[in-house]
């Protein structure tokens, strides 16, 4: 398992240099690859702050990314259900990562941050 790092995924994803766009796609093309959480997170990070691009075409992205490519990532229910909060929520992407797993894995979150404590009581409701 090849695993890319947040520049072939950017490339991938925004297409704004044509030739690594495609050299990232023949890489994610050709080869059985694995987006680490650590370099979505990074991915998400410069889609934000660097292109300033909104929370909700962050989601769409890379929804369209991951359901469009063989890319695998850990945990990808899970985190693609914190992405989906991640677009129609406040709280930073990690939390809504943490999110994820509590939904989808059932798995218990210990935060002192109020607006998780609340995303985590409406989900487990």
């Amino acid at each position: 398992m090849l695993l890319i790092d947040a520049n072939i995924a950017l490339r991938y994803i925004l297409g704004d240099n044509k030739e690594l766009a495609l050299k990232a796609k023949d890489i994610i093309d050709e080869n059985d690859v694995e987006m680490p959480i650590e370099v979505l997170s990074e991915v998400v990070y410069v889609l934000k702050c660097v292109y300033k691009i909104d929370k909700e075409t962050i989601y769409s992205k890379l929804l369209y990314f991951f359901e469009n490519t063989e890319c695998e990532i850990p945990h990808k229910n899970s985190v693609l259900r914190g992405l989906k909060y991640y677009a129609t929520t406040n709280l930073a992407f990690v939390d809504c990562i943490l999110a994820g797993y509590c939904e989808i894995e059932n798995r218990e979150i210990a935060t002192f941050d109020i607006d998780l404590q609340k995303l985590i009581a409406r989900i487990t409701e």
